[in-house]
C-alpha cells in the first residue's frame, strides 16, 4: 500500500486544457502526486488535462499533464461535498518536478511553523 501524501491547502491559479475545453481555475489543494481544482462542472473521469500552474513565490509557471481520477472532495473538517477535479499528475519535466518539490517543501515548513501573533 502506498502511503498517503501530505496535501496542502493552497490558492494557486491554473489553466486546464482538454481536447475540447479550456478553463482557468484555482487549485485548492496540492500534493506531490496530484491536485484538486474546485469547479461547478467537473471534467469527465479519466480525461487527460494539460495544466499550466502559476506559482507566485517565486513567480514561476509549471507545465504538467494530468488525469482526472475523481470529481468530488469533502471540505476538511466538514461533510460538505465540493464539486471539482481531482487530478493525478502523470507527466512533468524534471525541472518542473523539482520546482514543485521545492514549493511543497516550503509549504511543509510554513505549516509546521508555530503561529505568530501580529499586533
Amino acid at each position: 500500500m502506498v502511503p498517503r501524501q501530505e496535501r496542502y491547502s493552497v490558492d494557486i491559479p491554473v489553466d486546464c486544457a482538454t481536447r475540447d475545453l479550456f478553463v482557468s481555475n484555482r487549485i485548492t489543494n496540492l500534493s506531490r502526486s496530484g491536485l484538486f481544482i474546485e469547479c461547478s462542472e467537473p471534467f469527465p473521469l479519466q480525461s487527460e488535462v494539460d495544466l499550466t500552474i502559476r506559482l507566485r513565490d517565486p513567480d514561476i509557471t509549471l507545465k504538467a499533464m494530468g488525469r482526472v481520477i475523481w470529481n468530488y472532495d469533502i471540505r476538511n473538517g466538514t461533510s460538505h461535498i465540493i464539486p471539482g477535479n481531482g487530478i493525478k499528475l502523470v507527466a512533468m519535466s524534471a525541472e518542473h518536478r523539482a520546482l514543485l518539490e521545492a514549493c511543497l517543501e516550503r509549504l511543509g515548513r510554513e505549516s509546521a511553523a508555530p503561529a505568530v501573533a501580529r499586533v
